[in-house]
């Protein structure tokens, strides 16, 4: 997985949960959603432009194939994590927003041992789907 910091995971996940379908984000929205000023999250945008992870064209923004991927397995770690959390006694939401501050960094290959050990488990503790292919 490419390396990537949290400002960049969380413009990520921003940019795929935010578009609509196959339309992409609007720059003005996408620094609206994450409360952060349009320069700073323009600065966010052009390292993932560099990294391939997106592509920007007329203040749209939307991920590339390889940001999808990357989007995947940010969401797939997430998620098994999760469930490794809430089955340990850690409230679900509260394990969300932890878990939330470091799933870009564990290795995918790491977490599908993880979710192997665990079961597989096919959703996270809110219901999600978890992806783990």
């Amino acid at each position: 997985m490419e390396n990537i910091t949290k400002k960049e995971r969380d413009c990520l996940i921003t940019i795929k949960e935010s578009s609509n379908g196959p339309f992409p984000v609007r720059l003005k929205d996408l620094s609206a959603s994450m409360n952060i000023k349009p320069p700073s999250v323009l600065e966010i945008l052009t390292r993932l432009q560099e990294k391939g992870l997106i592509k920007k064209d007329r203040g749209m923004v939307a991920l590339t194939d390889k940001g999808e991927e990357t989007y995947r397995r940010i969401v797939m770690v997430h998620r098994t994590l999760e469930v490794l959390y809430s089955r340990s006694g850690i409230d679900a939401n509260d394990a969300c927003k932890k878990i939330g501050n470091f799933d870009f960094l564990v290795d995918y290959d790491d977490a599908k041992k993880i979710s192997a050990s665990i079961g597989n488990p096919k959703t996270c503790p809110h219901g999600k789907k978890i992806d783990g292919s």
